[in-house]
């Protein structure tokens, strides 16, 4: 089963049209930046044949392969140094965004390179992996840029930007494309809200039916109390079927009680009757 980051990268690498340059080198220079080095080579990891050939389109339209060189290599990308020097580690350079929608591929390259969203339906979580902290609170010092407030954690030896909250993850896939992928995340949302008032519906009936029932309970123990000794036809009639109405419906509150009479009776006709009845047990006793 595809997971939903694989869904999530899936749609933000589907481009029907060919980039702008600007856009493409802002999706390379987000996917790159924070890539490994090794020798003379950018490798980038866990690269599917998908995303391999979709950077490879990336490169030719860029750089039409004059100086690029891509090996693939058990799920890993080299690419050669002659293009290092596009891509500098110091700090995000924006000056690179050209157009509206540059930071938006940046994100798109970012989050294809280091990041991964839980199934919305289980957890609400997003998470921008890195090798180290320098990089992580370059990326969040960026993010905050864009009204994103991403926490910072730890795992082992990583560091990790995260998101919890479905509102900020929606916005961070709303911000680089992902409108399909924020319309899930909205979706679930709104369908875990609707289980929960449910739920609390559900619980605030069986807890009204549980304290009617602690209510009346007296009133049933002597009204059965009444029968077990053979007294009930001592009582008049009104309280009589008072009596037959409360041990049918032991379940309905006073006011539902008194609707069942023909003609209704209101609530403390309901109560006077019953405390008649209990009056009437206690002098027996």
């Amino acid at each position: 089963m595809v997971s939903f980051s694989r869904r999530v990268k899936d749609e933000i690498l589907s481009f029907n049209t060919k980039l702008k340059s600007c856009c493409a080198f802002s999706f390379l220079y987000g996917y790159l930046l924070f890539a490994k080095r090794e020798n003379d080579k950018i490798i980038v990891k866990k690269t599917n044949v998908e995303n391999a050939n979709f950077l490879e389109n990336i490169f030719t339209q860029l750089f039409y392969k004059k100086s690029v060189e891509l090996e693939y290599n058990s799920f890993k990308t080299l690419i050669n140094v002659n293009v290092l020097r596009y891509f500098t580690i110091a700090e995000i350079e924006q000056k690179i965004f050209k157009c509206s929608h540059c930071r938006e591929y940046f994100l798109r390259g970012l989050f294809t390179y280091c990041g991964t969203i839980n199934d919305p339906n289980k957890s609400s979580r997003l998470e921008l992996n890195f090798d180290n902290e320098n990089e992580a609170k370059e990326v969040a010092c960026f993010l905050n840029s864009l009204s994103l407030q991403p926490k910072i954690g730890k795992r082992n030896s990583k560091t990790f930007l995260y998101f919890k909250r479905s509102e900020e993850i929606e916005d961070f896939l709303a911000m680089m494309g992902a409108n399909n992928s924020a319309f899930v995340v909205m979706n679930s949302k709104i369908n875990k809200e609707l289980r929960n008032i449910a739920n609390r519906v559900a619980n605030c009936d069986n807890a009204n039916i549980n304290k009617t029932l602690l209510a009346t309970e007296k009133y049933i123990n002597a009204i059965l109390q009444l029968k077990e000794l053979g007294k009930i036809e001592q009582l008049s009639e009104p309280l009589r079927e008072m009596a037959k109405m409360r041990l049918e419906y032991k379940e309905l509150n006073f006011v539902q009680l008194g609707k069942m009479f023909n003609p209704p009776i209101s609530k403390s006709g309901v109560y006077h009757r019953l405390e008649k009845i209990l009056e009437f047990y206690n002098n027996l006793k």
